[in-house]
């Protein structure tokens, strides 16, 4: 109620846009951030760039943005994930029962279990039957996404046959890019879209934070970030190399984003560009180095609803300190010193 109150008196709100980290059920981390930037609604969010189960939690947060601000977006952000989890019991049943699953349910963790047996989706699932498809055809309003205007989304796919970042916006958004955002190239078929095939764009894009920069007006541009950018200790069993590994590949393409933002803003502050042909960008990062978001490869697609909602309230109080430390800065300069925002990142 209190959140509720301040947000009805500041009717200024600073406008920015969201760099989403893509990833499984940790994802649920951001969908708590978004939820308590919404809820406190001092912040007008303008475009949002995501992959994967976020990009696709981004989509609902642009359609609830445009079907009736921030409340509603809150409302279709839950329903989301409540859907994500049943839809998860089904593709991944605590209690498995052989028949039904041949009848009615594409298995997700055997199949994604059958990566480190090298057998691909295309012998596992011959059919290609796809139940996450088929929610994301009926979840979504996709002619209200398509004709938007203000509200911009972008989502990154990867084109299989080149190896580059496809990045699909507004207009152009359906059910197949979504489930393309999300194809985990050891689970699902590739999705084909205008006859050219695409994966999951976390691979190359995690998050592309350059639509945002050109193709939304703020600018002021929050990353909230689910990996982890340093170990505290090198790993040695098998588990936690692997963790850190897929860590690095999450945080890649960040890496080279974030080097690529600082060194122009340098310039830009130095006045050694002046001429006005590059944006001046305020960059802010949410993240928490002190929370373990990331886990086995299996449990990233956990059916555990108390792991969700742990994740989300995770999300929602790093945020709620962060904005508590940071609002100032928004829409004036980076959330803190350069080296602060980008240290880890150079």
């Amino acid at each position: 109620m209190e959140i509720l109150k301040r947000a009805a008196k500041d009717m200024h709100n600073k406008q920015v846009s969201i760099a989403l980290q893509g990833g499984g059920i940790q994802s649920a981390f951001a969908w708590g951030v978004l939820d308590f930037l919404l809820q406190d609604g001092r912040l007008e969010i303008m475009g949002i760039s995501s992959t994967g189960l976020g990009g696709i939690a981004g989509a609902a947060l642009i359609q609830g943005l445009i079907q009736g601000g921030n409340k509603v977006a809150s409302s279709i952000l839950r329903e989301y994930w409540i859907s994500i989890y049943n839809l998860l019991r089904q593709m991944a049943p605590l209690a498995t029962n052989p028949l039904e699953q041949v009848i009615k349910y594409y298995n997700f963790s055997d199949n994604w279990s059958s990566f480190s047996t090298g057998i691909s989706p295309y012998d596992k699932n011959p059919l290609n039957i796809n139940p996450f498809l088929e929610f994301l055809e009926s979840f979504f309003y996709y002619n209200i996404i398509n004709e938007e205007k203000e509200k911009k989304i972008f989502i990154s796919t990867t084109h299989v046959e080149s190896g580059k970042i496809k990045i699909f916006s507004n207009e152009e958004i359906s059910s197949d890019v979504l489930m393309a955002s999300f194809c985990l190239p050891y689970v699902f078929h590739s999705v084909e879209i205008n006859s050219e095939h695409y994966w999951d764009g976390g691979m190359v894009a995690n998050p592309a934070i350059n639509p945002l920069i050109n193709g939304v007006p703020s600018k002021d541009i929050i990353v909230i970030q689910l990996s982890k950018t340093r170990c505290p200790s090198i790993p040695t069993e098998f588990e936690d190399i692997k963790n850190r590994i897929m860590e690095i590949n999450y945080n890649s393409h960040l890496l080279r984003e974030m080097r690529a933002i600082y060194f122009i803003s340098k310039l830009i502050d130095e006045k050694k560009i002046t001429n006005g042909s590059l944006k001046r960008i305020n960059m802010h990062v949410i993240r928490n180095e002190s929370y373990d978001l990331t886990n086995n490869l299996f449990q990233n697609f956990t059916s555990d609803w108390q792991a969700i909602i742990d994740l989300y309230t995770e999300g929602y109080n790093t945020a709620k300190r962060w904005l508590s430390i940071n609002y100032e800065k928004i829409c004036i300069s980076h959330s803190a010193l350069s080296s602060d925002v980008f240290g880890a990142y150079l």
